[in-house]
């Protein structure tokens, strides 16, 4: 079977996409010949993601076992939470200020997604929804390596694991209206606004 040759950084997020979809489970060992096969790559270039998300700290290298997706325990989870709300604050001005017409379109789209998703559709939908409003929502930060390491902490912060899950249907309800509102708080060019709006979603996120 033909093997595609793509980016290390590529591969991984891949990679870690699936993770973060519930297709690989916490604690779970990766086989670098299955995840061959999945994604259609060779040998090198898995091992390179693999290294890259060991890096990330999206799944943890063994010694002598191989790698597995990573479990975090509940303290170390609270200490990621509280670095997250610090970089995606940050990112809020230059959100504000790069933000153009068509990226506010696009981010009342995929809200509207979200919002159905959170009606009607599966938790798979809702998580992938989500991540997607959330991958635009950081891009125009203007800053790579923040939006980098932005997308690293909130990978750890589901110790590289399954989908987001809202623990009510409350709070779920309560992450849809978060999105339009950070929207409208883009639309004003308010960043105070919406750097105190990110702050909140990520603390009511594990309520």
């Amino acid at each position: 079977m033909k093997r595609n040759t793509r980016t290390r950084r590529a591969l991984a997020n891949e990679i870690v996409d699936a993770i973060q979809l519930g297709e690989f489970r916490p604690g779970e060992w990766l086989r670098q010949i299955d995840l061959e096969e999945k994604f259609k790559a060779t040998r090198f270039d898995v091992r390179t993601a693999l290294d890259e998300l060991v890096v990330r700290k999206a799944i943890e290298h063994v010694r002598n076992r191989g790698y597995r997706v990573t479990l975090l325990d509940e303290a170390t989870s609270a200490a990621i939470r509280e670095v997250r709300v610090i970089i995606e604050c940050a990112a809020a001005p230059g959100i504000v200020a790069n933000a153009d017409a068509a990226v506010l379109k696009r981010l009342r789209s995929l809200s509207e997604s979200f919002s159905a998703a959170a009606r009607e559709g599966t938790h798979a939908d809702q998580s992938r929804t989500n991540r997607e409003f959330h991958r635009l929502f950081y891009s125009i930060c203007g800053n790579p390596v923040l939006e980098e390491t932005i997308w690293s902490m909130r990978e750890r912060s589901r110790g590289g694991a399954t989908l987001t899950i809202w623990p009510s249907h409350a709070a779920l309800e309560q992450a849809d209206r978060d999105h339009y509102e950070m929207v409208e708080a883009i639309g004003e060019q308010d960043a105070p606004r919406l750097a105190a709006l990110i702050g909140a979603h990520i603390t009511r996120d594990r309520k």
